[in-house]
């Protein structure tokens, strides 16, 4: 009678999952994380983190984010406890996260500091379009979304092939990426915008230089002779220095009419919506391949 009763009551408590398996998973940093129950209470450290946990339905476990989460609309109403540089660390303590996820190169020392004060941390670093879908793999274990997760990766992996797909065959095209105008800075090819640009079949005219974020010059630009410039900026609104470029007629680009804009935080945000930006470029890129042949490309380091 006692091993019945017994036997129930550890069936009553196991159904509450208190007997499940620990969470386990390494992150990005090499540090392995251990949960004993799915997360339930998440502070996000960057956007990228915050759109990916709302996309496989676990936006309402973020009780804390970064200055800059503004997608989707809910985001904007998570209290604020970081931007890039600086964090609230009595704030984030206060919160009492069960989970705290970090962009490893985003954050700077944050996720360090972080996990010094005890506090479960899961660093992230996608550099390749083909590494956001297991995000929404690894995420959905640590919040109990596996399923969800899995149908979510598939549709994100058929839409990248069908993408591909389209691009195989078409001519190379220089592309130069501008992020700002004052210093002139761009992006290189350890930065997932360089995997993207390869993707449309583009050749980043500095996605050789050092380091990820290049400054460059116009002396540079010119002599890289990028056939497509792809602006950006820190919004989704027209940059203000777009116009600065009628000043260079002999760049290819600009002679052709080339000078496209894109979102940032549709190419720079390691999120599901870097597809729409990936589609947008690669239509820029074929706008430039109507009129411009494409010779070989030279190596563009500054």
């Amino acid at each position: 009678m006692l091993r019945r009763v017994a036997a129930s009551l550890l069936l009553v408590i196991c159904s509450a999952a208190a007997c499940a398996d620990p969470i386990r998973e390494v992150d990005d940093a090499g540090h392995e994380l251990t949960l004993d129950a799915p997360a339930r209470r998440i502070v996000s450290l960057a956007p990228n983190i915050t759109e990916l946990l709302f996309h496989i339905g676990a936006g309402g476990y973020i009780i804390g984010a970064d200055e800059y989460s503004d997608y989707p609309e809910a985001a904007k109403a998570i209290p604020r406890v970081n931007d890039y540089a600086s964090a609230n660390y009595e704030l984030i303590l206060g919160l009492a996260p069960d989970l705290v996820v970090g962009w490893r190169s985003g954050n700077g020392a944050i996720p360090g500091r972080v996990r010094a004060l005890g506090l479960p941390v899961f660093e992230i670093e996608p550099k390749r379009v083909e590494d956001i879908p297991g995000l929404f793999l690894r995420f959905g274990r640590l919040v109990g979304r596996e399923q969800q997760s899995l149908a979510l990766a598939d549709d994100f992996n058929r839409r990248l092939r069908a993408l591909r797909e389209r691009q195989k065959g078409k001519s190379p095209v220089r592309v130069f990426y501008q992020i700002w105008n004052e210093p002139l800075m761009t992006l290189n090819d350890h930065h997932i915008v360089g995997d993207v640009i390869a993707l449309c079949g583009g050749v980043n005219v500095f996605g050789k230089a050092a380091p990820l974020v290049p400054y460059v010059n116009i002396e540079a630009v010119l002599q890289a002779d990028p056939e497509v410039i792809i602006a950006s900026g820190t919004d989704a609104g027209r940059p203000s220095w777009m116009d600065m470029w009628k000043a260079w007629p002999a760049i290819t680009a600009v002679r052709e009419g080339h000078v496209f804009v894109i979102p940032p935080d549709l190419m720079q945000r390691h999120s599901v919506r870097i597809l729409d930006g990936a589609e947008q470029l690669c239509g820029f890129l074929d706008d430039a391949r109507g009129t411009v042949a494409s010779p070989a490309a030279p190596s563009g380091d500054p």
